[in-house]
């Protein structure tokens, strides 16, 4: 195939969509699903404080922890796969301001993450990008994403497990 055509079976608009848990390919998804039920107790998610790296620990390359703060989100901390996959920093940084570095944060990701702010509900996304996402290094993405709180009302924090691959479009 050559570049011109590779390109042009580039979709040019990404592709998101929620799916069953028990449907994600990644096991380590699944397996990071398995440990936030456990640490929810009789309570609709954990808190922040009831997550300890050292359980998870072959599981934290996969790993986000996203602060909600003021109506924005945090990159507090940043896992190898999801550093590697993305061309922007985001250790530290506000998903408001990353939609300057890449846009594809305030369609895409701002979305799903109020949605679990707001419902208190777990999330797994599938998607496959397009050439409306430029700054990344992969072509498909699977993500769990994890309300965390001090009661069963108030999400102050997401834990979001991530795998990314590349695959030819087509």
């Amino acid at each position: 195939m050559s570049l011109h055509a590779a390109i042009k079976s580039i979709p040019q608009s990404s592709i998101f969509h929620e799916v069953e848990v028990a449907d994600l390919d990644c096991p380590v998804l699944r397996a990071g699903f398995d440990y936030w039920r456990s640490k929810c107790g009789i309570r609709r998610f954990p808190s922040r404080d009831d997550i300890h790296p050292r359980e998870i620990a072959p599981f934290l390359r996969y790993v986000s922890l996203i602060k909600v703060e003021d109506g924005d989100f945090v990159y507090r901390i940043v896992g190898d796969v999801v550093v590697m996959s993305y061309a922007v920093p985001l250790q530290n940084r506000r998903l408001s301001d990353l939609v300057y570095d890449e846009p594809g944060f305030g369609c895409y990701v701002i979305p799903r993450l109020n949605q679990v702010v707001q419902s208190g509900e777990p999330m797994a996304v599938r998607g496959k990008l397009g050439r409306d996402v430029t700054q990344v290094n992969f072509t498909d993405s699977e993500n769990l994403v994890l309300p965390l709180g001090p009661d069963d009302e108030t999400v102050d924090h997401i834990m979001v497990f991530s795998n990314y691959s590349s695959h030819p479009f087509g």
